[in-house]
């Protein structure tokens, strides 16, 4: 439901898990992005929860809940889901055509998302932002390949092998031509 007009359906294509511990049970979720969770959350609807970065609720719907998160004063729907069980191949169908559809958000540019004690780290593209825990953002747009590069290696962790430089100036790209 993140960044698609509201009353628009799409395919699962994202797990979470319900982890039975102390307390009831709770919903991690480690591969959401931007908006990754930063702790566990209750599984109960109604209730607003913080983590380390932001406030999330569960709201219900139908015969399962959406994922909300607080973004400033405003909550925004991340997803849907219900409690009936999934099973691998559904996941592997939905990961197949999300790494190979040529209209998937993941293969017609970069992304990339770290939080970290301080902030929240996010790269589009050649667009970095850096979501502080005060609410402010910073918007920096990078100016080349090697700044790419020296991004993913320092902010994200992420060393990109060798030979990557015609994909890095395809995504470079169209941020050159629009800013012109």
């Amino acid at each position: 439901m993140w960044n698609v007009p509201e009353g628009v359906v799409t395919a699962r294509g994202h797990m979470l898990l319900l982890v039975h511990a102390e307390g009831g049970p709770y919903l991690a979720d480690v591969g959401f992005g931007g908006l990754t969770l930063t702790a566990p959350l209750v599984l109960r609807a109604g209730v607003e929860q913080a983590t380390p970065h932001e406030d999330f609720r569960l709201v219900t719907s139908g015969d399962g809940y959406v994922m909300q998160a607080r973004l400033g004063d405003a909550w925004k729907p991340l997803y849907r889901f219900t409690l009936e069980e999934q099973y691998a191949p559904d996941y592997e169908v939905s990961s197949w055509f999300l790494a190979t559809n040529p209209r998937s958000h993941f293969l017609t540019g970069l992304m990339a998302a770290r939080p970290a004690p301080e902030a929240r780290y996010a790269l589009r593209n050649t667009m970095l932002m850096v979501h502080h825990r005060d609410g402010r953002t910073e918007r920096r747009e990078l100016a080349g390949a090697t700044e790419l590069r020296e991004v993913l290696r320092g902010t994200f962790g992420i060393d990109a092998p060798d030979g990557l430089e015609d994909a890095f100036e395809r995504i470079i790209a169209p941020a050159a031509a629009a800013a012109v």
